[in-house]
């Protein structure tokens, strides 16, 4: 099956981004093409990094011409059919994108802040023609938090699910693999269920949605076996969502709890790290 990494990114984690393409050069095997999706504003940057397997595009590139970026200011777009967008609400329609613009089977999401540490050959998220879906058992934390309460809240409404089992299972991660087909349904399903003339446009009118969590609970629950997917809860990326990390001691006892099965580590960009501290501290830890 051929497979395209996908990877949305901006100048602030410019840094990050070089360390996630180095990374995968050096670990990654069957995968066509690395993706980098960013801001037409950032794209000079970004285009110093391209390569053989890597190609830079823009998020206007992908998405519909009614969405133009406000300039200077990276947390709204302007659209002549909807309100004003945020730019997290556009970051998911970008990902949700993908399939109408790139000719693959699988993609692969992986955010600019991770860093492949082992080697993973994409045919491992392959099962009899079917592609890995990340799904795990919701935290008791997150049943009590406003925004994922709102995220299944709206995938319930969209897809007409009652009662509580769709509320179980939590499909996020810095490091989810997708299929296509999947994915053109889950859009073709959204144009027609809310009869507008396309996806991108009702998206854009919801106040909060998760792409990850729509994706998943179509797969598992309107698809159901129909769906190009098989599930796993393997955790195969390192994440240090639900870490306290104020400093260079949290972030050593963080990565003392890596495991074999972890393929990548993720170390949010929002913690202010420097890139390099933790790059030599794993190479140096994971490198014999």
């Amino acid at each position: 099956m051929r497979s395209v990494i996908i990877t949305p990114s901006y100048a602030p984690d410019f840094e990050r981004c070089k360390i996630l393409c180095r990374s995968i050069e050096n670990h990654v095997t069957s995968y066509e093409k690395h993706v980098i999706i960013v801001d037409a504003e950032d794209l000079a940057l970004f285009q110093t990094i391209k390569g053989p397997k890597i190609e830079i595009i823009t998020k206007e590139s992908i998405l519909p011409g009614w969405l133009k970026k406000i300039p200077f200011q990276r947390k709204w777009w302007l659209s002549y059919k909807t309100l004003p967008v945020r730019g997290w609400i556009l970051q998911q329609i970008t990902k949700l994108s993908v399939a109408e613009c790139f000719d693959a089977d699988l993609y692969l999401f992986a955010d600019s802040d991770i860093m492949m540490i082992r080697p993973l050959d994409m045919s491992s998220f392959v099962n009899n023609r079917k592609v890995r879906l990340y799904r795990y058992s919701r935290k008791e934390q997150d049943y009590r938090e406003p925004r994922h309460k709102a995220w299944y809240k709206y995938a319930g409404s969209l897809f007409e699910l009652s009662g509580d089992e769709f509320l179980k299972s939590d499909y996020i991660g810095p490091l989810v693999t997708w299929e296509k087909d999947t994915l053109l349904k889950l859009n073709k399903y959204i144009k027609e269920k809310t009869g507008k003339n396309s996806w991108q446009e009702t998206l854009c009118n919801t106040f909060d949605f998760s792409e990850y969590i729509l994706y998943g609970i179509f797969t598992e629950f309107v698809l159901k076996d129909e769906s190009g997917h098989y599930w796993d809860d393997t955790d195969i990326c390192h994440t240090s969502f639900t870490y306290t990390i104020n400093n260079f001691n949290d972030l050593q006892e963080f990565l003392k709890q890596l495991r074999p099965e972890h393929k990548a580590v993720c170390i949010q960009s929002n913690l202010k790290i420097e890139p390099q501290a933790y790059v030599d501290y794993i190479h140096k830890i994971i490198v014999k």
